[in-house]
């Protein structure tokens, strides 16, 4: 839990840093900073995609487990 939170927050304290200076490079543009978290959409989005988790579904797992609810 310590190692995602602090992801999480070290990626909150770098994405304003970094869509400052990217309009800051732009002469105070936002096309660019725009552009940067579209590409950055679309780079996890692919990488979301691609994952193979190599398990099956719970139920054909563990067959003796009952439902609840049908």
């Amino acid at each position: 839990m310590g190692v995602v939170n602090l992801k999480m927050q070290l990626a909150g304290s770098i994405a304003p840093l970094t869509i400052g200076f990217v309009i800051d490079a732009i002469d105070g543009s936002f096309n660019g900073a725009v552009w940067l978290l579209v590409s950055f959409g679309v780079v996890w989005f692919i990488a979301f995609m691609t994952l193979k988790s190599g398990k099956g579904n719970f139920m054909t797992e563990h067959p003796q487990t009952i439902a609840a609810v049908k």
